[in-house]
């Protein structure tokens, strides 16, 4: 929250220095700067860290499935046919399970649906969505890094505002403030 620099605070209230219009208005001018850093940057750069956070879910969701593929080719190719898993009913109830015949799987293409590929097919897929689940990662990646550069832009404006330097945490002795 935005204190006034011109304030100090006594135990029951704070009270306020006589100020000139230009420092209202430069009072106002910063306080606005905060808002806009809270209500929206802040909260734009949390719902881009959290798309970033899911894409790279997807792209770890994926890689785990080209892994597993894989193991599954390894395991046919050694004379393994079939397959013991554990199988999601729902709520995290698991089963056992067989797979007679892992030539093929059910692989999830989006909207709900679902194509049955042979392993190689699944493989060639995964690594298709995972140049494009890359690619949106990093149009994510730069949208967080502008989003931290604006706040760093508008941060400096206030700053400057304020007649600080980097360095300073608050105003300098010759306007009757103390560090």
């Amino acid at each position: 929250e935005f204190e006034h620099p011109l304030s100090f605070t006594t135990p029951s209230r704070t009270m306020r220095l006589a100020t000139t219009p230009a420092q209202r208005a430069r009072g106002a001018k910063i306080a606005e700067y905060e808002r806009f850093i809270g209500e929206r940057l802040t909260p734009d750069l949390a719902a881009a860290e959290g798309a970033r956070g899911t894409t790279l879910a997807g792209i770890a969701t994926w890689e785990g499935l080209i892994t597993n593929v894989r193991g599954v080719q390894e395991a046919r190719a050694a004379g393994h046919a079939d397959l013991r898993t554990l199988v999601d009913l729902g709520t995290q109830v698991y089963c056992q399970a067989e797979v007679p015949d892992t030539s093929h799987l059910f692989v999830s293409v989006g909207l709900g649906f679902h194509a049955e590929l042979t392993l190689e097919e699944a493989v060639a897929f995964a690594e298709k969505k995972l140049g494009v689940l890359r690619a949106e990662l990093t149009r994510r990646v730069e949208q967080v890094a502008d989003i931290q550069s604006h706040i760093k832009l508008v941060t400096e404006g206030i700053r400057e505002l304020m007649n600080l330097t980097p360095d300073d945490g608050a105003r300098d002795g010759a306007h009757g403030w103390s560090k």
